[in-house]
């Protein structure tokens, strides 16, 4: 594996803006594609923000079948007989390809799923459990289009990256900043920020509380003393704590010997119950980690808090840390009367809603609109 997979694919991006520069913003359907393989396209795309490894591991697949053209691209791991690490070519080049060009885009692999990552070829047959059904039938009917009926692999990707380019453009948002910041309490940004992830009905949804919390910690991290030697991790998907070794929580502070200090696990919608404590000190537990946190929207009924309070008294024994049950948003208020200035909250949270590749145009367009009324 080489510089040579990025190339092509940068190769064929340039390709695909000025076939949409030439046809006016129009999509350029390759001749040889098949109304069959165009629906079937058509179908990856539909779903490429909810299922992005799907798009990822069919992109990583094309472009290898493009710069190995005898490889047999449905043999998707190294340990298959002639087979080849898909996953290996997507975490060096692919992902951070997808990344750069703003394109719906895992952490770091469309094979650290369980949907991809099942040890058989992308055969017809596949077992691999990818939702819903017809996407997963689109994906294998493309990659056997490609091995069975000589279909090509540069005419996929080239519609492919036309779709892409033409979703992010629409998809851009710019985040409007705050010139008079002060003018906001406390109570006041309180208020936006429930405005906004209730306003928020699409699919992630859940990220902007993780979002607003991170951003609180930003700032708490340059001017509080219990911070002090103390780094602030990147922020990484919500939904890869299973596969990123060492990963205590959706936030995680660590300190000098780079050693977990204190983790935060945020929930929407979902009551923090027993066992979500229980789940987290797995985690932690190896750790001298000092705080723990389980924030949630939604408030845990008075039977469930009981357990909770046994649980955590149980890790305080056990453990030494202090496990706090909370909501978001009472943690922000108090999180926000810590710091010497409030304000810098509102940029810090631009700044993530702007970056943030889970976040969609909707959810910046409405942030927009709270905080111009």
């Amino acid at each position: 594996m080489s510089q040579l997979h990025l190339n092509k694919l940068e190769e064929i991006y340039s390709k695909s803006e000025k076939l949409l520069k030439s046809n006016k913003g129009k999509i350029f359907l390759p001749a040889k594609i098949s109304n069959e393989e165009k629906n079937a396209l058509d179908i990856v795309l539909e779903y490429c923000e909810q299922r992005k490894a799907v798009l990822t591991v069919l992109v990583t697949s094309l472009c290898h079948k493009i710069i190995n053209p005898k490889q047999d691209i449905r043999l998707h791991q190294s340990n298959l007989k002639k087979g080849y690490s898909g996953r290996t070519l997507d975490m060096k080049f692919i992902t951070p390809f997808m990344k750069d060009k703003k394109f719906p885009a895992m952490v770091e692999s469309g094979w650290l799923t369980r949907s991809f990552e099942q040890n058989s070829p992308y055969n017809l047959k596949y077992k691999g459990k990818v939702t819903p059904p017809k996407l997963k039938q689109a994906f294998l009917l493309l990659v056997d289009c490609v091995e069975n009926k000589h279909a090509l692999a540069d005419d996929y990707l080239t519609y492919l990256l036309q779709n892409l380019i033409l979703l992010r453009e629409n998809n851009h948002v710019e985040i409007i900043r705050i010139e008079e910041k002060s003018k906001f309490s406390i109570k006041q940004i309180i208020h936006m920020l429930e405005e906004h992830f209730e306003g928020s009905s699409i699919v992630g949804t859940a990220r902007l509380p993780v979002l607003a919390i991170y951003s609180v910690y930003e700032c708490m991290i340059a001017e509080l003393k219990r911070f002090e030697g103390k780094k602030l991790l990147p922020l990484g998907s919500h939904t890869s704590a299973d596969y990123r070794s060492g990963d205590i929580g959706d936030i995680e502070v660590i300190d000098e010997k780079e050693i977990p200090f204190e983790g935060v696990e945020v929930k929407y919608g979902k009551p923090i119950t027993a066992q979500m404590v229980i789940d987290a000190f797995e985690k932690f537990k190896k750790y001298p980690t000092n705080r723990y946190y389980l924030l949630s929207t939604a408030i845990s009924s008075d039977d469930e808090i009981k357990k909770i309070t046994k649980i955590i008294e149980m890790i305080s024994e056990e453990h030494g840390c202090q496990v706090i049950v909370n909501g978001i948003f009472d943690s922000l208020k108090y999180y926000l009367r810590l710091l010497e200035n409030a304000d810098q909250f509102l940029d810090k949270y631009a700044d993530n809603l702007s970056r943030d590749i889970v976040i969609k145009a909707e959810q910046k367009r409405l942030w927009n609109e709270i905080i111009t009324k």
